[in-house]
């Protein structure tokens, strides 16, 4: 997935707004009665697209009219989106847009960071238990090519929560078999 931040923008403006249209005079007049979390995804996305000064020009008058004059100003020496989000002088809330943003463009890559910690964990309690793929597949009611290349090494076949309960199940699965195991002793 290629998330760009104006496309975020757009689909964060229409969640915090509770409506479809992205036109800006709706948007503004949300953000002054109903909606006034959208005030700070709704100025970002009108610098993306050119339109800070048609926005503040709507905003006229309003609580809003001072932070977006503070931030197209600190835009304008940032010199692009990316940079302004950089700025330590950027007002908290329109960062962690930008930092809510980061996330959700980043979590693939933190989900299959975390899968491939999972499947090590998986693996190690098949061998215990001496479990089968097959069986885990067929228990757990999962698709087998999916599974059987996760657990060869493409952490991107299945989700986060779909690697949890593969390794919830081969870790519980370890505890049963191993109850009646004798334990060995070092020594």
């Amino acid at each position: 997935m290629n998330l760009t931040f104006e496309g975020f923008l757009k689909g964060y403006c229409r969640e915090l707004s509770g409506q479809q249209s992205l036109s800006f005079r709706k948007l503004v007049e949300q953000a002054t009665t109903v909606a006034p979390r959208v005030a700070e995804p709704l100025f970002l996305l009108a610098l993306a697209q050119g339109k800070a000064e048609y926005v503040l020009g709507l905003s006229e008058g309003s609580w809003m009219e001072e932070d977006y004059r503070g931030v197209l100003s600190l835009y304008d020496q940032a010199g692009g989106m990316a940079s302004l989000c950089a700025k330590s002088e950027l007002p908290n809330r329109y960062a962690n847009v930008w930092r809510a943003y980061r996330a959700v463009k980043e979590k693939p890559v933190a989900d299959r960071r975390i899968n491939a910690l999972m499947r090590k964990r998986t693996l190690g309690a098949l061998r215990e238990s001496g479990g089968t793929r097959y069986g885990l597949c067929r228990d757990l009611n999962l698709n087998k090519g999916n599974v059987y290349a996760y657990l060869a090494g493409d952490d991107s076949k299945v989700s986060r929560e779909t690697a949890r309960r593969i390794m919830e199940y081969a870790e519980e699965r370890g505890t049963q078999e191993g109850a009646g195991r004798p334990v060995r002793v070092a020594g």
